[in-house]
Formats: C-alpha cells, sequence, structure tokens
C-alpha cells in the first residue's frame, strides 16, 4: 500500500514538473505573440506593413493546403541540402588533411585561411557571374560557408587530440590510416558534430540571401516577393516557415551529435538541470 503511494507521489511530482517546464518554455513565445496581436490590432503597427498571428496563421494553412508554401519550401531545402552536404564532405576532407599532415597544411592552408576572411555573401556578384542566377550559384555559395566552417573546426579538432593517446600508437607501430580512423577522427568528431550545427545556420542566412537576390522561386523570394507587393502576411508565413526548417534542421544535428557521442561525459547529461 505504502509502496503504491510512493509511486503514485513520484508520478504526480513528474508531472507536474513536466507541466512547469512546460509553461516556463511557453512564456516568452506567448507574452510576444499577444503582445504583437495586440498592437496590430490597436494601430500600433500599419496593418498594410504588418500582419497579426492571427492573420499569419489563417495565411499559412491556405498556402500550406494550397501547396504554395510545400512547392517554395521544397525547393529552399534542395538547395539548402545541396550546398551544405557538398561544403561539408570538402571542409571535412580538406581540414582532416591539413590537421593530420603537416605536407598537407603547407601545401592548402594557406590558401585557404586566405580566402576563409572573405564573407560568403561578398561571392554572390561572381558565383551570378561564373554560373548565372540559377541553382547552381546558390548551392555553391552554401557550399563555401559550410566548407569554411567544417575546415577550421576540423582542422582545429584533429590537432587537439592527445598527444599521448598518438605516441602510445606509433610506439605500438599502427598505422597512420589507423591512427587517423581510431584517435584523430574521434577526438574531432565533437567540434565537427557542433561546427556544423553553426554551418547550417550559416547556410540558411546564405539560402535567403541569395534567393532574394536572384530567384523566381523558394521561401527567400516569397519574402521579398510579399514585401515588394505589400502582402504582410505572405511575408512572415515565409518567415515563420524558415524559423520551423531552420529549427528542425537544427534538431536533427543535434540528435545525430549525441549519437554519435554518446560515449562523451558531459554537464547536459546531469539529469534535472
Amino acid at each position: 500500500m505504502d509502496q503504491t503511494i510512493d509511486q503514485t507521489r513520484r508520478a504526480n511530482s513528474n508531472s507536474n514538473g513536466v507541466l512547469r517546464k512546460t509553461l516556463q518554455r511557453l512564456v516568452v513565445p506567448v507574452t510576444l505573440l499577444v503582445t504583437w496581436e495586440l498592437s496590430v490590432r490597436w494601430g500600433l503597427f500599419p496593418p498594410a506593413l504588418i500582419a497579426s498571428p492571427s492573420q499569419v496563421l489563417t495565411k499559412f494553412f491556405t498556402m500550406l493546403f494550397g501547396l504554395q508554401l510545400i512547392e517554395h519550401a521544397a525547393i529552399s531545402l534542395m538547395r539548402l541540402l545541396s550546398g551544405f552536404i557538398l561544403g561539408t564532405v570538402l571542409g571535412i576532407f580538406l581540414g582532416t588533411v591539413v590537421g593530420a599532415s603537416r605536407l598537407g597544411a603547407r601545401l592548402f592552408e594557406p590558401s585557404v585561411l586566405s580566402l576563409i576572411p572573405i564573407p560568403p555573401i561578398a561571392w554572390i556578384p561572381l558565383l551570378i557571374i561564373l554560373f548565372g542566377i540559377g541553382d547552381a550559384s546558390k548551392i555553391l555559395l552554401i557550399s563555401i560557408g559550410s566548407f569554411c566552417t567544417l575546415f577550421i573546426h576540423t582542422a582545429y579538432g584533429i590537432r587537439s587530440a592527445d598527444k599521448n593517446l598518438v605516441e602510445v600508437a606509433n610506439v605500438l607501430g599502427k598505422s597512420r590510416s589507423s591512427r587517423l580512423w581510431h584517435i584523430l577522427l574521434p577526438s574531432a568528431i565533437p567540434n565537427i558534430l557542433s561546427s556544423m550545427r553553426v554551418a547550417m545556420a550559416l547556410s540558411w542566412t546564405l539560402l535567403i540571401a541569395s534567393e532574394v537576390i536572384a530567384s523566381s522561386k523558394g521561401l527567400g523570394w516569397l519574402i521579398w516577393d510579399s514585401r515588394n507587393f505589400s502582402r504582410p502576411d505572405d511575408m512572415i508565413v515565409g518567415m515563420v516557415a524558415v524559423g520551423i526548417l531552420g529549427k528542425l534542421t537544427d534538431t536533427l544535428l543535434i540528435k545525430l551529435e549525441r549519437y554519435l557521442t554518446r560515449w562523451r561525459s558531459t554537464y547536459q547529461d546531469i539529469p534535472n538541470v
């Protein structure tokens, strides 16, 4: 009987804890939405320039079920993922070469580091000249941003490997490839995965910038076209779609990071924090 009562109390305590944390997460967004709605209704913001949350919600589902939003989102996701994957693969590969090989560092590092300070946005005019305003220029712009981020963090992660482990591997006669796969790359994985989240956030920025400058489809184009033709509800729907998809891609990378680094014990692993 006492055991049953204790279990019931623990269950109630857990449910109350979940409810409390959920309410805490909702405080800020609900406050912002209510303030925004009232500001538009009371005329503090011009309705012709800013749509209310209720108008945006109605328009969101109208465009979603009408497939316009899905079409724009699909095009943007194709460009984003193509550029992100291309830049990530190249960044990890060249970062590994530079971090693990002194010859590779001498050959490639000075040239790459001289290009990294150039903002990715500055590449847009050159990419348009070389590849036009089609998907190729947008994908390459995103890949440049991802490449720079992954290159730096991969090289740094490999160079941060425990020197003692490398020396032990040398004493045991392990090959260069064995040291790379079993010591250097595993030590760099946390840096690589965390930098992938940074690269993904940057990729969204570059995607929207490229679609605003030169495009006829995509979420960036939707936002800019709606702004030019005074459709504030469409404009904010595009922004909301970017936010939702951006959060989804970041969440997937977080889950990948937790899975691949499940052997680590970190502060975030402490329960009830």
